[in-house]
């Protein structure tokens, strides 16, 4: 115990602990009496190692920062410290403090190119996780060419600076997505060590010893190779779900105009668009009747957008692809959207409810738009023979060491909610809470759907079991240590 130096809240990980965070905010709420109304997770740093040789100990440190919110009570506190001041990164030399505090400040601090990218991925509420994912590639791609390691000069320092920002774009700029990000990244990541290593034999030191501008080239086009490919991957995905869905309808899939296979789907997934748009042309080129219900998914409205990008795809695939004139798609595809609280009524006789997955747990469950866990328990209610079919891009799968904090519900501004109501609604209710009625409108988009619900899993790689889910998430685990064990 150090007494009389500067510290952070700080403590040990208890076994009624969940998680590094869940104990960090334990920590903060008895040393300072700030809960979860006050503060909110800035950034979590990667985790490191110190010895204690005196005790012979090797500790693990989780360093995380943590922002005080508006209106946060004033902080009081317990019998372990005797003051408090808010200090300026570059002044905390001035502090006699802890050892290793200005190593784990180091871990949550990022530069303003980063900051600025971790704000974009936050705020983005338009693309899905593959978009996104794509897009902290082109982030780390502009993190090569200059920004916040253009001072850096040696290989070394420059692949493990380049490294940290990866991993604060994968663990900090949208948890809820995070898994689809992560392997985007790390991913580039290892082909970059790969190739490295192939260009100057030796390990690390391999790396180490190139060129800095041979190695930033070699990163350059590793990463422009990733986004274009990641740009073209949903076609094998889209190929063995109509595979899936043909095989699972035997002749029914093959059947007369009179026959007709109903698919409820929610939200604005590019993948499950991919999905259906080969599906219907198939089904329609074999003369079968397909009826496609969308949920209208509130707070947003995707429903309809979805339906539009469908409709559009649907086009270029006929141009493309020389399918049956757009009069047979007229003929034989029926489209319907609903509102969200028709699901019950919707899903009954249907053949077929097809999620996207923005993360994929180790144990089979999948993150999707808010309404999924609704939609599919209904249906396994209502209609028994129902089957439910998660599509996803392998990459969705999150690693075996996910973190239970990032399994939280994501909730987003309140007036994307609000702005839809009548105005004299929304004042009336402004008025009721002015005198301290409470009242708190909360807008969440994502929840999580038990894969006891779930029938099929579909990827890019064919049909997945629960062990195969498993094994990749391992694999994305082995990776990660694989890229960050020296950082």
């Amino acid at each position: 115990m150090c007494r009389g130096k500067w510290a952070a809240c700080s403590g040990s990980i208890e076994t009624t602990d969940q998680s590094p965070e869940v104990a960090a905010k334990r920590e903060i709420q008895e040393e300072t009496t700030l809960e979860d109304a006050d503060i909110a997770l800035l950034r979590r740093g990667k985790p490191f190692s110190i010895v204690d040789k005196d005790l012979k100990t090797e500790w693990t440190i989780y360093p995380f920062a943590w922002m005080m919110k508006d209106g946060a009570k004033d902080i009081k506190f317990d019998w372990e410290h005797t003051e408090y001041q808010f200090v300026a990164p570059k002044d905390l030399g001035n502090y006699d403090t802890v050892p290793s505090l200005d190593f784990a400040l180091r871990r949550v601090l990022v530069g303003p190119e980063t900051e600025t990218s971790l704000n974009a991925l936050r705020n983005d509420h338009e693309s899905g996780a593959h978009g996104l994912a794509l897009l902290s590639l082109d982030m780390l791609l502009k993190a090569v060419r200059g920004g916040d390691l253009a001072h850096v000069n040696q290989t070394e320092e420059f692949w493990r600076e380049l490294r940290m920002i990866a991993w604060h774009l994968a663990k900090n700029g949208r948890p809820s997505m995070g898994a689809a990000i992560e392997a985007a990244l790390f991913r580039a990541l290892d082909t970059i060590m790969a190739y490295s290593e192939s260009a100057n034999p030796g390990g690390f030191e391999g790396i180490a010893a190139l060129e800095l501008g041979t190695f930033k080239k070699i990163a350059e086009l590793v990463i422009k190779e990733r986004i274009t490919t990641g740009k073209h991957s949903l076609e094998a995905l889209a190929q063995n779900f109509v595979r899936l869905i043909m095989d699972e309808r035997g002749e029914a899939g093959r059947a007369t105009s009179s026959s007709t296979t109903k698919i409820v789907t929610l939200s604005s997934s590019g993948t499950v668009a991919q999905c259906l748009t080969d599906l219907i042309w198939t089904f329609v080129s074999n003369g079968t009747n397909i009826k496609l219900c969308i949920l209208e998914s509130r707070p947003k409205f995707e429903g309809v957008a979805f339906a539009n990008t469908l409709l559009d795809a649907l086009e270029k695939a006929q141009s493309a692809r020389e399918y049956r004139d757009l009069e047979d798609l007229i003929k034989h595809l029926k489209i319907e959207i609903v509102s969200d609280a028709s699901v019950a009524m919707i899903v009954k006789h249907a053949n077929y409810i097809v999620l996207g997955a923005d993360k994929v747990l180790p144990n089979s469950d999948i993150c999707n738009k808010i309404g999924s866990l609704t939609t599919t328990v209904m249906a396994k209610i209502l209609s028994p023979e129902c089957k439910v079919v998660a599509v996803f891009q392998t990459d969705k799968i999150a690693s075996a060491s996910e973190n239970t904090e990032d399994s939280k519900a994501e909730y987003n501004d309140e007036a994307e909610v609000t702005n839809v109501w009548p105005s004299s609604v929304t004042a009336a209710l402004m008025e009721k809470q002015t005198k301290g009625i409470q009242v708190k409108v909360k807008n969440a988009y994502f929840e999580w759907v038990p894969a006891t619900y779930i029938d099929k899993y579909v990827s890019e790689k064919g049909a997945l079991t629960m062990e195969d889910i498993r094994r990749l998430s391992i694999e994305g685990e082995e990776l990660e240590e694989r890229i960050f064990r020296d950082v």
